[in-house]
């Protein structure tokens, strides 16, 4: 075996859901074969795929190989195996920065919307779950961190992933960023994705009325972070990103794809 791997390490504050990290291996694997095709590198009929070496308990290490080397190393000497793992590191970190906050966004040519799915997958465990998670090159005794992101970071991606997704998916939708949300209704018990839901709330800066609140797949957890900790959420402002649904031109429903932080409502 190579003194090379890369590793994804993870300190979460609390366990992770297997599907979670399920999730966040399977983004990992589909990013590599499209970084492999892009890099132009030969691959055998079963295409790019990138392997468990190990996995170490404790805090989360899992080391990855790419098993498309071997078949580049006899077909074509392109690319180094450390220089492989360095340049898909990278990519990795590429794809998150341009989520995060403060860092030069993707343009929406420049990813798809699996790209998004992915982004949100890779950082999922530890928007969720607090802690921190990193992509490091083991090089023998070396180990070099190429990306590191905490909670807060993990759920701006989240964030920005799932509502550049909403953008590509629904050109023609009316997107708004960062507007103020007052709740109306709430039912801490239920979570609607689709369909009639018991959530109301005013955003005064596109309508006027109480709509019905709807939440992605995406961002699951985010109503729970929004509320959570709150005796009365009605005193609260949060500040949001939605898409208004619309039927015979009037706003019936907000789909809440971000979410910003609160402040106390005066």
């Amino acid at each position: 075996m190579n003194d090379e791997v890369l590793r994804l390490h993870l300190e979460p504050d609390r366990p992770i859901e297997v599907a979670e990290l399920v999730g966040t291996l399977s983004s990992l694997a589909h990013q590599f074969r499209n970084f492999v095709e892009s890099e132009g590198l030969p691959v055998g009929d079963d295409g790019a795929r990138l392997l468990i070496a190990s996995v170490t308990p404790g805090s989360i290490d899992i080391n990855f190989v790419p098993d498309a080397v071997s078949t580049a190393a006899v077909l074509s000497p392109v690319i180094p195996h450390l220089e492989l793992i360095r340049k898909f590191a990278d990519h990795i970190k590429w794809l998150l920065d341009g989520f995060s906050v403060g860092k030069k966004k993707h343009d929406q040519a420049e990813v798809s919307i699996k790209d998004c799915d992915d982004a949100v997958n890779i950082v999922r465990p530890t928007a969720n779950n607090g802690g921190n998670q990193q992509i490091q090159i083991i090089n023998g005794d070396v180990n070099l961190t190429v990306l590191r992101i905490d909670a807060a970071e993990a759920r701006n991606v989240l964030n920005s992933a799932a509502l550049t997704k909403a953008r590509m998916q629904t050109k023609n939708a009316d997107t708004y960023q960062r507007v103020p949300l007052v709740w109306t209704r709430v039912d801490r018990n239920s979570l609607k994705k689709s369909g009639s839901s018991p959530d109301k709330a005013k955003i005064e800066d596109i309508d006027p009325q109480a709509k019905a609140v709807l939440f992605t797949d995406e961002m699951a957890s985010l109503k729970e972070e929004m509320i959570k900790d709150e005796d009365n959420v009605f005193r609260n402002i949060y500040f949001v990103d939605v898409q208004a649904s619309r039927v015979d031109g009037r706003i019936v429903s907000y789909r809440v794809v971000g979410y910003h932080g609160k402040e106390p409502l005066e």
